[in-house]
């Protein structure tokens, strides 16, 4: 029997390279900004989480600009691989700073196209991990006897320092609650269809 993986969602991976000559410079930012700047993020459930949504823009910081660039050049590469005939432009990126006992409830990233994650802090072992739900997930999901990414309705993503995710918008995620003393910082980031 043949399968057709019928209207996919393709999440792309790449791990920053030179991420070790960033980490601490962006983390003492991310925590300078978080002594100045209101929490964004009011309609969140996850109300603890610091975050600078809609208070910080990143992308406007030339602090961040070294990373901003690489993530704009694999955005463009994911889109090259998808063969996406437009551009994409970047809208206002933040950054997460998880606790012990912060989450994220599932979301999406909605009305933009493309949106990634970029895990700046944290502990592959220990720390909180995004989720990925199917969006054809529902109460009659069929059991499986080995779960796969062809068959799971939710796929997870270890939190990796310098690991950048790349995903369409609309693909419902989440993020775990946070079991550990561990500080977990994820930048998120959003693009437009130009």
């Amino acid at each position: 029997m043949k399968l057709d993986h019928l209207f996919p969602n393709i999440v792309g991976y790449v791990d920053n390279e030179n991420h070790n000559n960033i980490e601490n410079k962006l983390y003492k930012k991310c925590l300078k900004i978080q002594k100045n700047t209101v929490l964004g993020g009011e309609n969140w459930i996850s109300s603890s989480v610091y975050n600078t949504f809609g208070k910080y823009n990143i992308i406007k910081d030339k602090d961040f600009n070294i990373l901003n660039k690489w993530v704009f050049n694999k955005i463009e590469e994911y889109s090259n691989l998808l063969n996406y005939k437009n551009k994409f432009l970047p809208l206002p990126a933040w950054f997460n700073i998880y606790n012990k006992y912060d989450y994220q409830e599932v979301h999406d990233h909605s009305p933009a196209t493309l949106s990634a994650i970029y895990y700046l802090k944290g502990n592959k072992e220990t720390c909180a991990r995004t989720y990925f739900y199917s969006p054809s997930a529902d109460g009659l999901q069929p059991e499986v006897t080995s779960g796969s990414i062809l068959n799971s309705n939710k796929v997870w993503y270890e939190t990796i320092p310098g690991r950048l995710l790349i995903f369409r918008s609309n693909l419902k995620h989440c993020v775990e609650r946070q079991e550990s003393e561990d500080v977990r910082v994820s930048i998120a980031y959003n693009f437009y269809k130009k």
